[in-house]
């Protein structure tokens, strides 16, 4: 079990609008918390409330525009593997609490339905149609930024660019943008993908390239384990359930490339910041990200 809660023992509001939904009587409101290496002790403005035999997830926004993306996100998902929304009041969303684990140390059971259930999204939305472009320009214009902090590595800048030059016109679909083990949950049947609130419509690698890159066979680092095999086969499964599809080699040369991002992405940090300490995750990050430059540049 990897999930972290700690009750809330001060006064909880909860939304006028979601009382008749969670019923009368005492509620026990407890608080998610984050364990992986990036965010450890972080506490998310995420709470499990508990009101007899039923619970329920209360999720809470600094601004009405962000609820309003992950409610229009849930909306587009309906009937789809995710938790079910039951309303919106405030600044904050009320769903169905989900039970299970989530993948930070994943079965490959689990591994399997995961892939199931992404696949599931995907062919909802699948490659090859105009999708609402907003979302995907504010991405391309992220990219640009983060491109400027390869200055002083020219290898990663000339694979990045040709990532770059890819995402102008790789397929989209409804992303989740935040696919990390966290936020799947597996009950040991169904896998469930949560925390909507950065999706949109985007290249189609990158949930896939997200699950994958930032899990290690033991741990370390990240605090996501998975093996090789776990990762060959999520990607596979994926694959073989997509009902439309690239040709396989043009599959695994977007992966590559969005690993390739998602690793600079984490570099990001010390490129900007020279002074940083250059530690394990930084040492960890470089050489993986070098040695998918050259295999990029090389192709």
């Amino acid at each position: 079990m990897s999930i972290n809660l700690e009750k809330v023992r001060e006064t909880f509001e909860i939304p006028e609008a979601f009382k008749a939904i969670i019923g009368e009587g005492d509620i026990e409101v407890f608080r998610f918390f984050d364990d992986c290496v990036y965010d450890e002790g972080k506490g998310y403005n995420t709470y499990k409330l508990v009101s007899g035999s039923r619970s329920f997830v209360l999720k809470k926004y600094e601004a009405p525009e962000d609820r309003d993306a992950e409610v229009g996100h849930y909306r587009l998902l309906s009937g789809l593997p995710v938790p079910q929304l039951l309303g919106s009041a405030d600044c904050c969303i009320l769903m169905d609490y989900v039970e299970g684990d989530d993948l930070k140390f994943p079965t490959d059971v689990g591994i399997i339905e995961a892939a199931k259930s992404l696949a599931a999204v995907m062919n909802a939305y699948p490659m090859g149609r105009e999708y609402d472009g907003e979302r995907y320009k504010k991405y391309l214009a992220r990219l640009e930024r983060r491109s400027g902090c390869l200055g002083s590595e020219p290898e990663l800048a000339e694979a990045f660019a040709v990532f770059f030059e890819r995402q102008k016109e790789i397929p989209l679909t409804l992303s989740n943008a935040d696919l990390l083990p966290i936020n799947v949950l597996f009950n040991g049947k169904k896998a469930t993908i949560i925390d909507w609130e950065f999706g949109g419509f985007l290249p189609y690698a990158l949930d896939i390239a997200r699950f994958i890159v930032h899990s290690t066979p033991t741990g370390e680092v990240t605090s996501f384990r998975m093996s090789d095999e776990q990762k060959k086969l999520f990607s596979k499964l994926v694959y073989e359930k997509l009902q439309v599809k690239p040709e396989p080699a043009v599959y695994e040369r977007d992966l590559l490339l969005a690993e390739l991002n998602e690793r600079i992405e984490i570099l990001e940090y010390y490129f900007n910041e020279p002074s940083a300490e250059r530690g394990a995750v930084f040492e960890y990050y470089y050489p993986r990200a070098a040695a998918l430059a050259r295999k990029i540049l090389k192709d």
